[in-house]
């Protein structure tokens, strides 16, 4: 493990942006009709305005066309999407796993094809945007996990993405979820290695600054991995949670120094001035926390998920799920359809599949109904030993919040860093 070390000085210097003050007055831009560069400028605005109003027409008519707003059957969609494109359904995913999905989509719908492309998000979204803005539309779904509000604000509310939620799938799900087609739910927490303790050794994000876990703990870098800042945006979000849960550590008000704006930003500082040691990835996290005959094993913090690995790997893990003021943040992975989908039907049914179908048992969602996994529907069959979600103990999230603040609490870790 490799620490990163990091000396910035002038990273957060702005630029100043230069505008020079137009000399004509206000009575004789009334007079003259304004400039000819002011004419021009505000023709060219308006015809911004008129064609991103055409664009956002144009996909809400295509929606319309497609019917994404009503309920149709299986079976139905199915036959349709034999029609379509060939019987061929493309989904954009980040899960290895979408290939266990392929093999029983095709097998219970013989006649289509799945072709899976398997993307980390940052290559999926780039390749999604340069097809669509040249007008080529490949993509039928789009899988990816939302913590930062882009998914929302970048793809769903502009029209390059369509939610698509049929009334017997979406009907019992929690309203505050639908800004999106949610699939399934993960989240982090930290995790111990059994070997070395019999209980969790903490039970608060306080504890992490506290001297005697001086660079003993690993995380995925929240400056390399933006699921991570979406984590510490968060924190500083719930700044009041962090200012309660202080006080039920140290017996005490937290007394905040010049630097530290609210109780979640203090947490931050203090938090990066005790050291973390940055990973690559969750699994790398949890193979340092749970390989056997350690001296002093780290404490790492990672996705739930990864709670399989005692099983399939072997490694001494324990999750601690009882945390103050909360574990974290949950990940909503969601399904989308693509704008001009080239396949609506077919998306719609794999979305169908994907989510359970209407009893919950269609084995789309088999590949991850797993520990530290949770559908977002209670029909679907838990999976034994998972905490029930409603249970898991997560920071309150506003995806807005989180998009729109994200930039300046990064800025903010990048000065406090050791």
């Amino acid at each position: 493990m490799k620490r990163k070390k990091r000396a910035i000085a002038a990273m957060l210097a702005a630029c100043v942006l230069l505008v020079s003050a137009c000399s004509i007055t206000e009575r004789e831009a009334s007079e003259t009709g304004g400039t000819a560069a002011g004419q021009a400028a505000g023709e060219n605005s308006q015809s911004d305005s008129q064609s991103e109003t055409a664009a956002e027409s144009a996909s809400q008519q295509w929606a319309k066309e497609h019917q994404l707003d009503t309920t149709q059957s299986s079976e139905e969609l199915y036959q349709n999407a034999l029609k379509t494109a060939g019987g061929e359904i493309n989904i954009y995913t980040v899960s290895g796993r979408m290939e266990n999905v392929k093999a029983t989509f095709e097998e219970d719908y013989p006649g289509l094809t799945l072709v899976v492309h398997d993307l980390n998000i940052n290559e999926l979204l780039e390749k999604f945007t340069r097809e669509y803005e040249a007008g080529i539309y490949t993509a039928d779904v789009i899988h990816v996990k939302e913590q930062t509000g882009q998914i929302l604000r970048e793809f769903v509310e502009t029209g390059m993405m369509h939610n698509y939620q049929p009334e017997d799938i979406f009907g019992d799900v929690d309203e505050q979820y639908l800004q999106l087609t949610p699939m399934y739910f993960e989240a982090d927490w930290w995790y111990y290695n059994t070997e070395q303790y019999d209980a969790p050794p903490i039970d608060s994000w306080w504890d992490l600054t506290r001297e005697e876990w001086k660079d003993r703990f690993i995380m995925v870098d929240p400056l390399t991995d933006v699921g991570y800042m979406a984590l510490l945006t968060t924190i500083v979000e719930n700044a009041d949670m962090m200012e309660e849960s202080y006080k039920e550590e140290f017996g005490e008000d937290i007394v905040l120094e010049e630097d530290e704006p609210n109780a979640g930003y203090a947490f931050l500082k203090r938090f990066a001035r005790n050291n973390p040691i940055f990973e690559t990835s969750s699994n790398n996290v949890v193979k340092a926390v749970g390989a056997a005959g350690q001296e002093e094993a780290p404490l790492g913090y990672a996705v739930t998920s990864k709670i399989r690995e005692r099983d399939q790997q072997g490694y001494l893990l324990g999750a601690v799920d009882n945390f103050s003021p909360a574990i974290g943040i949950y990940g909503m992975n969601v399904v989308e359809i693509a704008d001009h989908a080239p396949n609506p039907d077919g998306a719609k049914l794999l979305i169908r599949y994907l989510t359970g179908d209407a009893d919950g048992t269609a084995r789309g969602f088999e590949p991850y109904n797993t520990l530290g996994g949770w559908s977002v529907r209670s029909v679907v069959p838990q999976i034994d030993g998972n905490i029930p979600f409603e249970d898991l103990n997560v920071f309150p999230q506003d995806l807005n919040y989180t998009y729109d603040h994200l930039n300046e609490v990064q800025e903010y870790w990048i000065s406090v860093q050791p």
